[in-house]
């Protein structure tokens, strides 16, 4: 092998190497990047399973409040686990059938 070609060989060798390093950290980088937007997405995911749950329930419960208007069994449940349920008597005959301020206090 001539002088010139060992010369170019362990130019393209060095280089080669620079490379192979270069690729290496990068992945690295890319991997770590990654991770921490999972992470993110994670607390995101959380956060939205957490609102629609409190959300769920809140509908769950108006709807347990409805039924106990007209079962003692509910209302006694929901009075059980410390839910004071106070219905308010509508004045007239026909307020009656769209009344619905009924609170519910825990």
């Amino acid at each position: 092998m001539k002088d010139w070609q060992s010369t170019v060989s362990a130019v393209l060798g060095a280089l080669c190497l620079v490379l192979a390093i270069a690729v290496i950290s990068t992945g690295k980088t890319t991997q770590r990047l990654q991770n921490e937007l999972q992470r993110q997405q994670g607390e995101i995911n959380n956060g939205l399973l957490s609102q629609r749950g409190q959300q769920l329930g809140n509908s769950i419960l108006q709807d347990m409040v409805s039924v106990s208007a007209r079962n003692t069994k509910m209302h006694k449940l929901l009075g059980d686990n410390g839910y004071n349920i106070q219905f308010q008597q509508p004045t007239t005959p026909a307020a009656a059938a769209t009344d619905k301020n009924n609170k519910v206090t825990p």
